[in-house]
C-alpha cells in the first residue's frame, strides 16, 4: 500500500463541503487564543521610585539627602493588559465568520477569514508595541511634584498607578 500525500483539497472534495472553510475558521480561532494568551504576557512592566531613603539612625531623608520627619513618597507604576482588546479580538473573529457566512464563494471567505488573523495579530502587536513605549516615556519623577496626571495608552493598556509613604525594612 504506497503511502501518498493528500492535498487539502482533496480532503474537501470528498468530506464535508465547505471543509477548507472550516478549517481556516479553525486557524483564526486558534491564532486569536495564541494572542490573547501573549498579549498579557507581552503587556506587563513596572516601574518604581522613591524620593529619599534612610539615615543611619533609622530616620527618613529626602531626595537630596536631609534628614525629614515624615517618610518620603514612592511611587509606582504598572502597565497591564486593557479588557477591552479582549473584547476588540472577539469582535474581530466573530464579524469575520459573519463574513465569511455572506461570502459569494469559498475564495472569498478564505481570503477575508486569512485577512482577519492577520490583523488580529496586528492589533495585539500594536498594542504591545505603543504601550510598552508609552509606559516607557511617562516620567515617573514628575508624581512628586504633588499635582499630576497619567495618560494611559488607553484601548491598548492600562497603567496603575500607586503612591505611598516609605515604610521602614
Amino acid at each position: 500500500m504506497p503511502l501518498t500525500q493528500t492535498s487539502l483539497r482533496g480532503v474537501a472534495s470528498s468530506a464535508l463541503p465547505g471543509a477548507t472553510v472550516i478549517g481556516v475558521i479553525r486557524r483564526l480561532v486558534i491564532v486569536s487564543v495564541i494572542a490573547a494568551f501573549f498579549y498579557p504576557v507581552f503587556m506587563t512592566a513596572s516601574r518604581g521610585y522613591c524620593a529619599g531613603g534612610f539615615d543611619g539612625q533609622g530616620g527618613f531623608i529626602d531626595a537630596s539627602g536631609r534628614a525629614v520627619d515624615e517618610a518620603p513618597r514612592c511611587v509606582q507604576l504598572a502597565l497591564g493588559p486593557s479588557p477591552l482588546l479582549y473584547v476588540g479580538i472577539a469582535v474581530l473573529v466573530l464579524l469575520a465568520i459573519g463574513r465569511a457566512m455572506k461570502a459569494p464563494g469559498e475564495l472569498t471567505a478564505r481570503r477575508s477569514l486569512n485577512r482577519s488573523a492577520f490583523a488580529v495579530v496586528g492589533i495585539v502587536v500594536l498594542a504591545i508595541v505603543v504601550s510598552q513605549v508609552w509606559f516607557r516615556l511617562v516620567s515617573i519623577e514628575d508624581f512628586m511634584s504633588g499635582s499630576w496626571s497619567v495618560f494611559s495608552p488607553f484601548p491598548f493598556g492600562t497603567i496603575d498607578v500607586e503612591i505611598s509613604p516609605m515604610t521602614l525594612p
